[in-house]
């Protein structure tokens, strides 16, 4: 009976030795922690496996048994240490799974690297057609897919985001929704967007309007006369406002008095004979007095000259007419060519004056639609000074652009700033796609809005291994957070954007207006064959300007003047 005891020992002695390598160390820490019980309850298995190797010794000899043991005690150190060192973290990452949040706890701060759990899921694809009614615009779905409607009239819009955020396909619905309210709409497309007029021309066929297609680059046909029925002041201000002749306080300002003078005269020239641009520039660069007096005005006129699709006689359609009876017009024009630059900045100007001027004693005048696709390019003082009043006098402005800083890259008459401001503070629509500047992302997110938000706070102590582990206790606390902040507004899925101005900033998303390719839709719309002889005639007569004051010449070798009149 008394060797088979020993030999069970034999049996079980080595696990008392992991018994007590494994426990001794957790006893040790728990005392440590002055977790009293845990500790004393870890004693005694320590206790256990330690006198299990003395009743050992006590009854038997087998020696190489005792090897055993110690690698048991060893084995059992072992992973007493990888449990503090790895296995109570791991137990701390599991814990923090299992555990069910207090449903009092607010939502926290995001995380860039786990962001995407906190924007909206992309949603399936719609035709956005179907949310479309009269006297109100669609704006997209919510996060629950309901439609969202300014409801009322839509004011002055900015569209910002990076390119393939998702601004053209808004462009293109907004674009559809004023051709469905039987609006005036003008599409100025620098970059000449794949879709754009496609999409303008359904919608006008869908709709019963009328559809013309302007191409500004170079090659195209003879098309408008832009200063047709313009007075001229208002030549003058197309003039200086596209062509950059407003003083800047240098020392070149005393060149643009030159300038500014030239422009009256061209205006004059123009306004008296029912001219275009072309017409004019050839009168006065038959006078050598302008030549000397305002080359550098002379030589920017003389660009626009050649811009055939704004030179016509009388074109196949006017701004004016467009305005009264309706339609759409999409005009596509260049980033880099400088003339076709000015054409299309004198284009957005022309439109403001005709709005602008309606009798309002008439009644309720048509809206007239802008939508100014890569907003740098159109900007002038007129248009700017122009947003805050144009909308009493029935025209609104969509204005799309990148960021802020895109903003600033404006003429060098027009202070960056000011750009940025006179649009942000005149633009209450906004919709914001994804962003890559900072800063701009950042003056969003202050706009969204504070919400409340819980931070939360826990205790870490350090174990007897120097591993980190946290105790169950946590502390909450309310701070403050943006509703959309920089991480979200950088991040945000394409089609989805950021709806500023009806209420609460929310988030809304916008599907593709998808339609047909036609060959009618990028068709320029020619003036009339006889229109355009008539105007390369007159282009190549070189009748002299008359200039309304009296001009000095000197003579060569006299001190003293000789003048002179031209009449």
């Amino acid at each position: 009976m008394l060797r088979s005891l020993v030999h069970l020992e034999d049996i079980l002695m080595p696990w008392s030795g992991l018994l007590f390598g494994l426990f001794a160390p957790i006893s040790i820490n728990a005392h440590r922690r002055e977790s009293f019980l845990w500790g004393e309850i870890t004693a005694y298995f320590a206790a256990t496996g330690l006198l299990g190797i003395g009743l050992w010794w006590w009854q038997s000899e087998d020696a190489a048994s005792g090897w055993t043991w110690s690698l048991c005690v060893l084995a059992g150190l072992a992973l007493a240490f990888w449990w503090y060192r790895i296995g109570v973290q791991m137990l701390d990452h599991s814990k923090d799974r299992l555990t069910k949040k207090s449903s009092l706890v607010r939502v926290g701060r995001t995380d860039v690297r786990s962001v995407a759990s906190a924007l909206p899921a992309p949603r399936k694809e719609y035709d956005p057609r179907i949310f479309h009614c009269e006297n109100d615009f669609f704006l997209g779905v919510d996060v629950f897919g309901m439609p969202i409607y300014w409801g009322a009239s839509l004011p002055h819009t900015s569209i910002s985001g990076t390119s393939g955020s998702g601004k053209g396909r808004k462009l293109q619905d907004l674009a559809a929704q004023s051709i469905l309210n039987g609006e005036a709409l003008f599409y100025l497309d620098p970059k000449d967007d794949e879709w754009g007029p496609h999409a303008l021309f359904t919608a006008c066929q869908e709709h019963g309007a009328t559809y013309h297609y302007l191409r500004l680059l170079p090659e195209s046909p003879f098309q408008i006369n832009l200063l047709d029925g313009a007075k001229d002041w208002e030549i003058q201000e197309l003039l200086e406002a596209t062509l950059g002749l407003a003083d800047v306080g240098a020392g070149s300002d005393f060149y643009r008095s030159k300038d500014r003078h030239a422009a009256r005269e061209a205006a004059r020239i123009a306004a008296s004979g029912n001219l275009t641009i072309a017409q004019v520039y050839r009168r006065m660069d038959s006078d050598e007095y302008w030549h000397e007096e305002s080359p550098g005005f002379l030589g920017k006129l003389g660009e626009l000259a050649e811009v055939d699709a704004i030179n016509a006689k009388s074109g196949a359609f006017s701004i004016a007419d467009v305005i009264a009876n309706g339609g759409g017009v999409y005009v596509v024009g260049s980033m880099t060519l400088q003339a076709v630059k000015r054409a299309q900045q004198m284009i957005f100007v022309r439109i403001q004056q005709i709005a602008t001027a309606r009798d309002r004693m008439e009644g309720k005048q048509r809206t007239v639609c802008v939508i100014a696709d890569e907003a740098k390019y159109h900007i002038s003082r007129p248009v700017l000074q122009g947003l805050g009043a144009s909308r009493d006098k029935g025209m609104r402005v969509v204005l799309a652009f990148q960021s802020f800083m895109d903003l600033k890259d404006c003429p060098n008459d027009l202070n960056p700033d000011m750009v940025v401001g006179a649009i942000v503070e005149n633009t209450p629509c906004k919709l914001i796609y994804r962003l890559e500047d900072p800063d701009t992302a950042d003056w969003l997110a202050r706009k969204s809005g504070m919400v409340l938000v819980d931070d939360e706070a826990r205790t870490i102590e350090k174990n007897i291994v120097l591993s980190e582990t946290a105790l169950g206790e946590r502390t909450v606390r309310q701070g403050e957070h943006f509703l959309f902040d920089t991480n979200k507004l950088m991040n945000l899925p394409s089609g989805w954007s950021v709806l500023f101005g009806r209420g609460v900033a929310q988030a809304c998303y916008v599907s593709p207006y998808r339609v047909t390719k036609s060959i009618e839709a990028i068709t320029p719309t020619a003036a009339p064959i006889a229109e355009v002889a008539t105007t390369v005639i007159d282009a190549i007569e070189t009748v002299p300007s008359v200039p309304t004051k009296v001009i000095r010449k000197k003579t060569g070798g006299n001190t003293d003047d000789e003048f002179f009149s031209l009449e």
